[in-house]
């Protein structure tokens, strides 16, 4: 008994275990069978032609094989979207003929039939018509209605409408007639009412077109709008339509999606004023972006938009400074354009230079011989053509100067960088009692009143610059630690005056020399400043370079740059060139010698730092004393330049 019983246990439980397993080894359920035709069903007149389906199936497709004698399918399979046509020949029976057709897709059917109508006939009168039932009415944008006539003569059609325009006015037996509807554009029904007739026989045909409430919507003012390359938020459209405003829709259509979206619609100050809002992204490619806005009402009502956003403009050169040769040559620049522009010379191009074209991406000038003893410049104006309603147009200025080749040819463009010296060998600029700081410099940037530019030195030790607050952002200060304190820490001891100014554009040699407790500024070899200090009795720029970061209420230590202190705005925007240090305070009469100022011998006594800004290439200022303290950097631009 138990041994039965444990056999019973086993054998229901492999039924069980069985059936777990046929479960999940169950494959999905197949797609459902679907097939649908269009049309269902189609009538053809007695003198036969052709009618055609489009099959729409979730497989492949049968048709039944329904032979006879006056239809012929194109095919008897298929797949989904075929078309199959059906051939059907006159009817020579006085009796209308249907066949039936049944497509098939596994195991769903649809049905198909076609009316051959009947031939007239040929012993008494016969005048009847056939259309699909309700193709005659029609909504109020109009249509078409087909109408097959069957005749034992010739018949006319009776009837005059400015709205209907039939494709025939007589015919005979067979022949199919198409009237065309106009649109309603009344509140009320369209009727026009027809008689085909043949001998005394009459058939009436009744075409109604409906009417209703005609919407109308137009946008007021400008259909085309253009705008500049910034965000725009809340573009309002305004438009006049008797269209609900909840009802609107926009369909924005664009090669670039996303840039232009519809924002909220609301109620105008009158019943039929309404505005649409729209919301633009900012254009940071290179090119415009068109966007076309449909604006529809559900039962009528449509106006197009068209938009466009410019890209922000760009007319960009390589160098802006051109030095030319003394003999007469053409100079060709490259220009990366975005817009139009155009070019104009400056009245002191005269006759001597010559804007010839812009092709192929390059500006086109010819220039001719210098004459001996002479120098010459002018400029080229590139100005944007047609710039966005309400921005300025963007203008370049390229500068030429002719004269024979100076000292200097290479310039070093400090804009949007910094160096540093790394002090490899630290010890000839370490706790300096006297010494001298030089540069060439050109400031190519007009900034604010106020603005700070930094030539070379260390924030809140011994720093040379222009600006500060209360002077002119273009003339010289110097800046030291006086050793004094006040509510914010050491107070600076400072040196400058009306006379210190440098002019935008022009290259200004300055030199600051301190010394047995007196600080000097001279600007292009004459001494136009000095104060005397007892504080600091020297200082010491040889600090180690580094990032001048620290953890917050830990002190910054300080470092020797160029082009930069303290925070990036007090950065040096234009070209530097003969950077020096020297271990001495140089005198009046060395200083005024102009030939130093654009080269001196890299052995001269005193000289420790030496960085002439004449690489031309690359990321390092090269260090030409024998220290070898060269600069590092932010990433250099190089300028050609002709000094003096």
């Amino acid at each position: 008994m138990k041994i039965a019983k444990w056999f019973l246990f086993a054998a229901t439980a492999l039924v069980l275990c069985g059936a777990c397993d046929d479960k999940d080894n169950e494959e999905p359920a197949p797609a459902p069978d679907k097939i649908a035709i269009t049309p269902k069903t189609a009538n053809v007149s007695s003198k036969g032609g052709e009618a055609s389906v489009m099959v729409s199936s979730s497989g492949q497709w049968t048709l039944s094989d329904n032979t006879n004698d006056y239809v012929t399918p194109s095919a008897l399979k298929g797949k989904d979207g075929d078309i199959v046509k059906f051939t059907v020949k006159a009817n020579d029976k006085e009796e209308d003929q249907t066949f039936n057709y049944t497509f098939t897709c596994g195991k769903e059917t649809a049905s198909y039939a076609i009316t051959l109508k009947k031939r007239a006939s040929q012993t008494e009168e016969q005048l009847e018509i056939a259309f699909v039932p309700e193709s005659n009415i029609l909504p109020r944008e109009g249509g078409n209605v087909s109408v097959l006539v069957t005749s034992s003569d010739e018949w006319t059609l009776e009837g005059s409408y400015t709205f209907v325009h039939p494709s025939a006015a007589t015919g005979s037996d067979g022949a199919e007639v198409t009237f065309a509807v106009d649109p309603n554009e009344t509140e009320e029904d369209k009727v026009a009412d027809y008689v085909f007739k043949m001998g005394s026989k009459s058939v009436p045909f009744r075409i109604t077109v409906k009417g209703g409430v005609i919407y109308t919507l137009e946008i007021v003012g400008e259909k085309e709008l253009k705008f500049a390359y910034t965000k725009q938020d809340k573009i309002a459209v305004t438009l006049n339509t008797n269209v609900p405003y909840r009802d609107l829709a926009a369909e924005i259509t664009s090669t670039e999606e996303g840039w232009l979206t519809k924002g909220v619609t609301v109620q105008g100050a009158t019943e039929t004023e309404v505005i649409m809002y729209f919301d633009m992204t900012q254009n940071d490619g290179l090119g415009s972006r068109e966007a076309s806005v449909k604006i529809t009402g559900p039962k009528g009502g449509e106006d197009i938009l068209k938009v466009k956003q410019m890209p922000q403009s760009r007319i960009e050169v390589a160098e802006t400074s051109y030095y030319l040769e003394v003999k007469g040559s053409t100079i060709e620049i490259p220009v990366t354009a975005n817009v139009g522009f155009d070019v104009t010379l400056s009245e002191s191009a005269g006759d001597w230079f010559k804007y010839n074209s812009f092709a192929d991406g390059k500006l086109k000038f010819t220039y001719q011989d210098l004459p001996e003893g002479t120098i010459r410049s002018c400029t080229a104006t590139l100005t944007e053509k047609e710039p966005a309603a309400g921005t300025q147009p963007l203008t370049v200025v390229l500068m030429f100067s002719q004269k024979t080749k100076g000292m200097i040819s290479t310039a070093v463009n400090m804009t949007g960088t910094r160096a540093w010296p790394a002090w490899t060998d630290p010890a000839p600029v370490t706790n300096m009692s006297a010494f001298t700081l030089e540069a060439l410099v050109n400031p190519t940037v007009s900034r604010t009143s106020g603005s700070l530019s930094t030539i070379m030195g260390i924030e809140g030790k011994f720093l040379v610059r222009l600006g500060d607050v209360g002077i002119p952002w273009n003339q010289v200060q110097v800046c030291w630690d006086s050793g004094k304190q006040g509510t914010w820490g050491n107070i600076e001891g400072k040196l400058s005056n009306s006379n210190m100014k440098v002019n935008l554009n022009e290259w200004t040699h300055i030199a600051v020399t301190f010394g047995e407790g007196t600080v000097k500024v001279f600007i292009n070899g004459e001494e136009k400043g000095s104060t005397t200090t007892d504080v600091p009795a020297s200082v010491n720029f040889g600090i180690t370079h580094n990032d001048e970061q620290a953890p917050q209420g830990q002190p910054i230590t300080r470092c020797f740059w160029v082009g930069y202190s303290y925070e990036s705005v007090r950065d040096f925007r234009g070209m530097m060139s003969e950077l020096r240090i020297w271990n001495r305070a140089l005198t009046a009469s060395e200083l005024a010698e102009e030939a130093r100022r654009y080269d001196v011998d890299p052995k001269a006594d005193g000289l420790v730092t030496y960085w002439k800004c004449d690489e031309g290439q690359g990321d390092v200022i090269k260090d030409y004393t024998s220290y070898r303290n060269d600069l590092a950097s932010d990433g250099l631009k190089w300028e050609p330049v002709s000094l003096p």
